[in-house]
């Protein structure tokens, strides 16, 4: 991949970062009252469609899922700016960590309490998200290396 496409590649990823981290910590500072109005709708919405779940867990699917993303994202990041290795990938979780305990913190500000189970339930994400992305970038490459002898 050129320089020119891996600098392009790099700032899309910080834009989608951006976005996603707003979108995380923009429905931190909801109310408890609005958050749980959307987490309803939807939950009603899955129901309607025949998937027997219960606010509660489409709440933490919720964290997990948004984290699970934020995961994916900065591995990929980091991987077109550094590469991937262990530092890498622990540099990773450590951002991902550090945006789960602001989210928790900016829960606190919304009247909503923060819980430590949130913050390791938004890391598991994360780190799911990391793993995935990484097994993803070795297992396309290492197989691209094998086939053109890199």
């Amino acid at each position: 991949m050129s320089a020119a496409r891996k600098t392009q590649l790099q700032r899309f990823l910080r834009l989608v970062l951006v976005v996603t981290l707003c979108f995380i910590w923009g429905n931190s500072l909801l109310s408890r009252d609005e958050s749980a109005a959307i987490s309803l709708r939807f939950t009603l919405w899955l129901q309607s469609i025949g998937l027997p779940v219960t606010d509660h867990f489409v709440r933490k699917l919720a964290h997990f899922c948004e984290f699970g993303l934020l995961g994916c994202e900065l591995t990929l990041l980091f991987w077109l700016k550094y590469g991937l290795r262990l530092r890498e990938l622990c540099l990773s979780a450590l951002a991902a960590f550090l945006a789960a305990a602001i989210d928790e913190t900016i829960q606190i500000f919304a009247s909503r309490g923060a819980q430590i189970k949130d913050v390791l339930l938004d890391f598991t994400g994360a780190l799911t998200g990391i793993l995935f992305t990484a097994l993803l970038i070795w297992t396309v490459f290492d197989k691209r290396k094998k086939h053109t002898g890199m």
